[in-house]
């Protein structure tokens, strides 16, 4: 099942809440039976809207006793009345539930599966469409029960989509945690905001395609959540215009810096997905093998060729690369650059004389800065830092890899503490600004490779060029990481080079734009 893709319905549903938000939020609201009449509606009229099922179609809704069920009885009764054979099942008999009422009104077949539950299981195999709204966000693994017996011995769907009210019953809606038995949707949709533990794992897992749908709270209950998605509607806009009077110059002039004996295709990699962005010009300073990498792959590209030190590192001074980064619009540093005296002074100058200039912190430019922390004064709003999970506990001096919220967490206050963005690498993928935070849910096994965080440098700082704002960069460009491996996964689930998904950039970022 694909995991973890978001889909915003509207600006206002691309935001990220924790169970403590979603609950303020619905304390908002005037009235709850309102916000679960709106939210079966919404469901009802989303699943039939994209035909998940059709009139004449058999849609099995299980119901559980709290507001979920109450919000999949309501979708069952509008289902109902748009011609759908549904059947609603509970795990009681619930006879003065005026919600059974109304839905067995609409022509819902009102079941119970108390003790047996072979006509239930039954009649799943044979539905199009099975809807989740056992439990909500107030429940947390481990499954017991009877719930956790009808979900372990749930069947193999065949041709059925399975469908999740809000998040999947199973899931812990705060961390992310997951019961075995955990309803195994391939859309979640999500009542209001997307709660944040479907976003992380292993819940995301189990969430498929998560989409937002309206319930009617007001928008200005919104403007407090400082957490987001990333995901094409929220990054479409960001893409920047060309002019049809436009020459090279006109787009951008980006230096890489980077580059050594022992990673001589980080910078090419890099380079071509920097150019795929729609960068006007792209100059790579490097040793001269990798040079020869890159002209090979970007012959596009110009060159300013450095020799080796016997230990294979770049030998170039700041002094020596004024003139480069004098013309520059933007600046990446790190890709394959290796650690040595000379790269480590390089990187420590850059830093104190050049952070006027929008710059992308990469690699082992990242190690530098975390073995001089003094440093983090001189960073500053034009700066983008990308590390991977191990490059953000030192960055951050935690002791161990943070996973989860945690990683949130510490993500935002490395952001907070250098006023820079903050592109946590990883699933899900975090940009961090210094008073927000988007999300990448969309986990990709593709990316799972060496030579896919240069990609992703060469794409933000291709962007940076072009004059996209640090933060919008850094959306933009992890959006478009990850589309490009979506469009190269047809090749393969696993082995794609990556050049490949470095040069599928530039198809990402036409088709995100259409």
């Amino acid at each position: 099942m694909p995991g973890g893709r978001v889909e915003a319905a509207s600006p206002i549903f691309d935001r990220i809440v924790d169970v403590a938000g979603m609950r303020s939020l619905e304390a908002m609201a005037p009235s709850e039976t309102n916000l679960m009449q709106n939210a079966g509606a919404a469901i009802s009229a989303y699943v039939l809207k994209d035909e998940h099922v059709r009139p004449s179609d058999l849609a099995i809704c299980l119901v559980g006793p709290g507001k979920n069920g109450g919000d999949a009885l309501i979708a069952a009764g509008q289902l109902a009345q748009a011609g759908v054979n549904v059947a609603a099942w509970g795990s009681r008999a619930r006879p003065n539930d005026p919600l059974v009422a109304a839905a067995s009104k609409s022509g819902v077949r009102w079941k119970v599966w108390q003790g047996d539950r072979t006509p239930l299981l039954t009649e799943i195999s044979q539905a199009s469409c099975v809807i989740d709204g056992l439990l909500g966000i107030g429940s947390s693994p481990p499954l017991r029960g009877e719930i956790k017996e009808l979900l372990h011995t749930l069947p193999i769907p065949t041709n059925q989509t399975r469908i999740a009210i809000d998040i999947p019953t199973g899931i812990d809606a705060e961390t992310g945690a997951a019961d075995t038995s955990t309803f195994p949707a391939d859309l979640t949709l999500a009542t209001g905001p997307v709660k944040i533990g479907s976003l992380l794992h292993p819940a995301v897992e189990f969430c498929g395609e998560i989409r937002a749908v309206p319930i009617g709270l007001e928008a200005v209950a919104y403007e407090s959540i400082t957490t987001a998605i990333i995901d094409r509607p929220t990054v479409r806009g960001l893409i920047p215009k060309r002019g049809l009077s436009g020459h090279k110059g006109s787009f951008g002039r980006l230096a890489i810096v980077g580059g050594s004996s022992q990673y001589l295709g980080a910078t090419a990699l890099a380079t071509i997905a920097a150019i795929r962005t729609g960068v006007g010009m792209v100059t790579l300073a490097s040793i001269e093998p990798a040079i020869v990498t890159a002209a090979t792959l970007a012959p596009g590209a110009t060159f300013l060729p450095f020799e080796a030190t016997p230990t294979g590192h770049m030998s170039a001074s700041l002094d020596d690369l004024e003139k480069l980064l004098d013309s520059s619009t933007a600046v990446l540093i790190g890709p394959g650059l290796g650690r040595s005296p000379q790269t480590d002074s390089l990187v420590t100058e850059l830093i104190r004389n050049r952070t006027r200039s929008p710059i992308v912190f990469d690699a082992d430019a990242l190690n530098v800065l975390a073995d001089n922390q003094d440093l983090y004064a001189s960073l500053g709003p034009q700066m983008v830092l990308t590390p991977h999970p191990g490059e953000l506990r030192r960055l951050s001096s935690e002791a161990a890899v943070p996973e989860g919220r945690n990683r949130i967490r510490i993500s935002e206050n490395l952001a907070s503490t250098t006023n820079a963005t903050v592109v946590a690498k990883g699933s899900p993928t975090i940009v961090a600004g210094n008073q927000f935070t988007w999300i990448l849910a969309r986990p990709n096994p593709i990316l799972a490779t060496a030579g896919s965080g240069d990609v992703l440098a060469g794409s933000i700082a291709g962007l940076l060029a072009q004059g996209v704002p640090p933060v919008a960069a850094a959306r933009l460009g992890v959006w478009l990481h990850c589309e490009a491996a979506s469009i190269t996964a047809g090749e393969s689930d696993r082995g794609i080079p990556i050049e490949h998904i470095a040069q599928a950039i530039g198809p990402a970022l036409q088709k995100t734009r259409l």
